[in-house]
């Protein structure tokens, strides 16, 4: 039995949802990055602290890209659950689950 147009509408809203929140973290990650940029220090501002600057400047630069990595994928998995969802209405605009027998 297929599914009632309410309860399709219920679950593409669940996905529609769904993807906005993996979009906002993606903002979330970047706006991350920017902060990690802001810790990377260089030589004058290690003062006595020279043995670490190069260490403390691999690691801002590995979590800077791991965030920026990671705000990408989060905002490839939103878009593709509204892509999910999108395709869910227009197939049952269509008529297509039920054209196809699929439900």
């Amino acid at each position: 039995m297929s599914p009632t147009p309410q309860e399709l509408q219920v679950a593409t809203g669940a996905l529609r949802n769904e993807a906005r929140t993996w979009t906002t973290e993606a903002d979330t990650m970047e706006g991350l990055k920017t902060k990690i940029d802001g810790l990377e220090f260089g030589r004058v501002d290690g003062g006595i602290f020279q043995t670490i600057v190069d260490k403390h400047t691999e690691l801002v630069h590995k979590l800077s890209g791991f965030c920026h990595e990671g705000s990408q994928r989060f905002e490839e998995v939103g878009s593709t659950l509204q892509v999910c969802a999108d395709t869910y209405d227009a197939e049952d605009v269509a008529g297509k689950h039920n054209f196809e027998t699929l439900w």
